[in-house]
């Protein structure tokens, strides 16, 4: 449980770091060679929050079949 509460608080606060630099870099008011290292920690930070949310997609997409199993989840295919 801290587990997922530490990642929650990890992915919220890039994603705050993240718009603090973007609203940084759009106030024009950066040195090119900060903006380009803003640039560089907001990618890294883009990369990291991308991977976390494609790894909660595939979680959330799994159900579990008859036999307790978690397999892929499929809207088109129906039990009936």
């Amino acid at each position: 449980m801290k587990k997922e509460k530490e990642e929650k608080i990890n992915f919220e606060e890039n994603i705050k770091k993240l718009e603090d630099i973007v609203r940084e870099l759009e106030s024009g008011n950066v040195a090119l060679d900060d903006a380009l290292t803003k640039f560089n920690e907001a990618f890294k930070l883009s990369k990291q929050c991308d991977e976390k949310l494609n790894e909660v997609s595939e979680a959330v997409n799994k159900i579990l079949n008859k036999d307790g199993n978690l397999e892929e989840f499929n809207p088109n295919l129906s039990d009936s």
